[in-house]
């Protein structure tokens, strides 16, 4: 899984990489068509910059240590589904959002269906965990509803009206994935061949 993993964040790294290029690329000329001086291009690389590789970063970063540690943990699951359920929690704290604090203790059999696509994290920022828990400890959920939730959970209609948040639906154990597959990165004009390209030097 390691490995798995490892070149996950190296395809991840090549299609940012891809999409500030496309995006710099763009910003050499004006409105008008015309090439832009170099100081109006610089100013809006370092803009540019700033976006990709200050804003952006810490999210991503933040994410790619939460999903891989959320990956481990999967890989370490007892089968025994039996025996044992997994049980959704929170951080607890007052950043929690409201939407995933309505998953909060959410219990469920390793193999049921709500784990397949709503398994945390679920969102950029999010510090929800699975835990493993005894059967005979806990009351079992009810799956339906759960998803429900989950879906509600990983949703967010932009002015597109497309829904940015359903990219989070993934199980980065299951799919032995840091990021999610569908990341605005893997849109971006020329993406696909990058990402063939990426995973044959990876």
């Amino acid at each position: 899984m390691k490995e798995y993993l490892k070149k996950d964040a190296f395809v991840f790294s090549g299609l940012k990489a891809h999409a500030q290029l496309t995006e710099a690329r763009s910003l050499l000329n004006d409105e008008n068509g015309n090439i832009k001086p170099y100081y109006k291009f610089e100013q809006d690389i370092l803009k540019l910059n700033e976006k990709y590789n200050v804003t952006y970063l810490e999210t991503e970063y933040e994410f790619a240590v939460a999903s891989s540690q959320s990956a481990a943990n999967w890989g370490n699951l007892q089968d025994n589904t039996d025996r044992y359920f997994l049980q959704y929690r929170t951080a607890g704290d007052e950043k929690v959002r409201a939407s995933h604090a309505q998953l909060n203790s959410t219990t469920l059999p390793k193999d049921d269906p709500f784990w397949f696509s709503f398994y945390p994290p679920n969102g950029w920022r999010c510090r929800c965990v699975a835990v493993e828990v005894l059967a005979v400890d806990y009351k079992v959920s009810d799956s339906k509803k759960a998803i429900e939730i989950g879906e509600k959970a990983t949703t967010s209609i932009n002015k597109d009206n497309k829904n940015t948040l359903e990219m989070f639906r993934f199980n980065p154990g299951m799919e032995n994935k840091i990021f999610p597959p569908n990341n605005a990165y893997s849109k971006v004009i020329g993406a696909e061949t990058a990402i063939k390209n990426l995973s044959y030097a990876a």
